[in-house]
């Protein structure tokens, strides 16, 4: 397919052969040499950033529903991508920009044609990256996952090749005399067509997956042009990085050899990471390390390039976990010789405000950059005064630079260390420099929790009807609405990262202001999961600035993933219209306490005869409901008890657990603990890795019966020191409804 910018391309050859002295070939279009095999661009391509939820975004589920526009863009909240923004996120030192685009809704359903409008605006996306000199890759996106038309499954297969086939035609073809720079991704993370398995899929999924692969590569290599050279990327089944999904991947067969990278993703440990567990703010090395370790092995190793094509971590006030989180990952990549790209979506994974076109994240950037071995960011318009080495700070590192350039153990020094600005470095500059790092200024909001102009994001559901848009002004942000959608969450802004502490008061005010008199809702809700509100109320705007104050005491579990939301939709309101918040201010004034702790990222050693599984509270429980059970669970002073009311067909389909402990290798551990139920079932316990692919350490029977039974055992543990184990007590695959209860747990290690 051409598409107008190419004929636009093709003129300015014409042009300049006419002028033939001039040379006005697009960098980006340019033959290039593709000297670089796939291990040496992956080599080359540092740490990368994702542009997500941006042309991935979709608005409903229909083939060919959005043809002729570019609205789906911003559906999900984001700004619409423009050249400064790709210039910002260069100037920041990443060298790889991922582009996720999703097709599926600009295309003809019936001869599956994408529309020129969309290539279009891909293209230009594309020549953003390209003119920077970065990396650009693009992909199939949101056609596969949990609502996309692409399964792995060989009947969906039979069905969608012709569709998948038509998009690489498509693509291939009006990126073929792109440069060496441009990658393509077949697609993003496939599921199978049952139950949209990630961690356990059918037995055909991962074959389907690389059937796939091999069509990709196919379609790409025999559409002429630079494409017959060009470097592939080639997914695993979901982005899947565990042995039971490695293993069963094949590299396709190429017509040019190595120009293949494999693509994985990793959001382990995943609890940490996604933001449906505000509660656990820290993390493990464990099951990073079970999948990393497993990339190596199976791919590295053996001279296969390795990209991780997607990673990151929602932010639950907890940005030093998530450093070190991440400096781990990148450095440990980087020695294996993979990429990491960092996944973006705009919201909690930030690290860009795409607005302002400003890091939101620098030390986590920086941070990310080092460990990929590329130069640190430092913010032109965040420069610190007397800061010599230039990281940002004023520390005693720069104290001691100073120092030394005063007493001619060195020659030459930064002028930023001229703290007083009166032209000259000397012994008056380093006495105000001690003054500066024994009293940091501190800046007034610092005791607000919504202090932050970046933690802003908005929301709009495309596929109910609402458009709007968000931006910012002095001292908050307003959002335009076009249409309303038919719920009055359908648009919405709202200020995220916030962490409530149970048992504290806060107080919650704000202006607000609204170009026509409207009435709508605000709530101070979850912001993951079911989005439960914790206090909510109701604003009636005028034309003129009002002033809302109110104290709400949060009673709840501490909650590190909450946001102060407001919704603008509805049927009923007047369109269009803008709602502006101002002075948005988040306090606590009484009670509570953090949950948010640090930790350790080292193997923990635990003392013989300390109870591992003291704290009752941490029980949890897990019902496999696309399995077909159900459960209930209730935390009791001093254990768990489980209404299993359909068991579902395996044993594993309904579970209690204990998480968070560790076991050593070469040591012995006693567990004991009381166990019953209503009527007699048999069940079982075991110790697994408290991640995927959870494997299992001991195991043993229960036989529980009405009256209350002592149970005890003895067992050593012979694999390598594991600081993420979890007590399962499984509880599928029997004969309900049945309720047990497990109390008074205790696991300890006695040699």
């Amino acid at each position: 397919m051409k598409t107008r910018s190419r004929k636009t391309f093709a003129l300015s050859v014409v042009c300049a052969m006419a002028v033939s002295c001039l040379s006005l070939i697009e960098p980006v279009r340019a033959e290039a040499a593709f000297e670089k095999n796939a291990k040496q661009t992956v080599a080359d391509m540092g740490l990368g950033w994702n542009l997500g939820n941006s042309l991935d975004s979709y608005s409903g589920t229909t083939i060919g529903s959005n043809r002729g526009s570019t609205s789906s863009e911003t559906a999900w909240g984001n700004p619409a991508t423009t050249k400064a923004m790709i210039d910002m996120v260069k100037k920041s030192g990443v060298k790889t920009v991922r582009v996720p685009v999703t097709w599926y809704e600009h295309m003809d359903p019936v001869t599956y044609k994408i529309d020129e409008t969309w290539m279009n605006r891909v293209e230009e996306i594309v020549d953003y990256v390209l003119e920077d000199d970065m990396y650009c890759i693009i992909n199939v996106h949101h056609d596969t996952g949990e609502k996309g038309w692409l399964k792995a499954n060989s009947t969906n297969l039979q069905t969608k090749k012709a569709m998948f086939t038509s998009i690489w035609e498509q693509v291939s073809d009006n990126f073929a005399d792109y440069g060496d720079k441009l990658l393509f991704e077949g697609f993003n993370e496939i599921l199978d067509e049952s139950s949209n398995q990630w961690w356990i899929p059918s037995s055909e999924a991962c074959p389907i997956a690389n059937d796939l692969n091999q069509i990709f590569v196919d379609t790409v290599r025999s559409s002429g042009g630079n494409n017959a050279k060009r470097n592939l990327i080639c997914n695993t089944y979901c982005g899947g990085a565990n042995y039971e999904i490695t293993s069963q991947y094949v590299l396709p067969k190429d017509t040019i050899s190595n120009r293949l990278i494999v693509e994985a993703h990793v959001y382990q440990p995943f609890e940490f990471t996604h933001e449906s567990y505000p509660d656990i703010t820290s993390w493990t090395k464990s099951p990073l390390d079970n999948v990393l370790d497993n990339l190596n092995r199976t791919f590295s190793q053996k001279g296969i390039p390795v990209i991780i094509g997607e990673f990151g971590c929602a932010n639950k006030n907890n940005m030093d976990q998530i450093t070190s989180w991440s400096k781990y990952l990148v450095e440990k990549c980087t020695n294996y010789g993979m990429c990491c790209i960092w996944w973006d979506n705009g919201s909690q994974y930030k690290i860009y405000n795409r607005r302002t076109c400003k890091v939101s994240q620098p030390e986590l950037l920086n941070t990310m950059l080092a460990a990929a071995g590329s130069e640190v960011y430092i913010d032109p318009q965040k420069k610190v005064r007397g800061d010599i080495n230039g990281d940002g700070k004023l520390n005693d590192t720069d104290k001691e630079l100073l120092q030394n350039y005063l007493i001619k153990l060195s020659d030459n020094i930064s002028m930023n260390a001229d703290i007083n600005l009166d032209g000259e470095i000397d012994v008056i500059d380093l006495v105000e420099m001690k003054r500066a790092i024994l009293n940091p200024e501190t800046t007034p909001d610092e005791n607000n929790l919504c202090a932050n102009e970046d933690n802003w994001a908005s929301w709009t559901d495309t596929s109910e009807g609402a458009q709007g848009e968000l931006f910012y002004v002095d001292n908050g942000v307003a959002m335009q609405v076009d249409k309303g959608g038919k719920n009055d969450w359908n648009a919405q802004f709202f200020y995220d990262a916030l962490t409530l502490e149970q048992g504290a008061t806060y107080k919650l005010s704000f202006d607000y202001i609204s170009d026509k008199p409207q009435s709508t809702s605000f709530i101070v809700n979850q912001g993951h999961g079911e989005y439960l509100p914790y206090y909510s109320d109701t604003l009636n705007w005028t034309t003129t600035f009002q002033h809302y104050t109110a104290t709400f005491d949060y009673t709840s579990k501490t909650d590190n993933a909450c946001r102060v939301t407001f919704n603008l939709g509805g049927g009923g309101v007047n369109v269009p219209y803008k709602a502006t918040i101002t002075n948005l201010s988040l306090v606590k004034i009484s009670g509570g306490s953090s949950s948010s702790t640090g930790s350790t990222t080292t193997e923990t050693t635990v003392a013989a005869g300390t109870n591992m599984a003291a704290d009752a509270s941490k029980f949890s429980g897990w019902a496999n409901t696309e399995g077909g059970a159900s459960a209930s669970f209730k935390n009791l002073s001093n254990g768990l008890q489980i209404a299993v009311n359909n068991s579902g067909s395996d044993v594993w389909h309904v579970q209690g657990m204990y998480p968070d402990i560790t076991l050593e290798k070469g040591a012995t551990y006693e567990i004991s603990f009381d166990y019953q139920a209503n009527k007699s079932v048999d069940m079982g316990y075991k110790f697994q890795q408290n991640y995927n692919p959870y494997d299992q350490y001991f195991n043993a029977p229960l036989s529980f019966t009405t009256q209350k039974q002592h149970y005890s055992k003895t067992f050593a543990m012979t694999e390598p020191t594991d600081d993420n184990v979890a007590c399962v007590f499984t509880c599928g695959g029997v004969n309900t409804p049945v309720t047990v209860t497990i109390t008074d747990l205790v696991i300890k290690k006695i040699s």
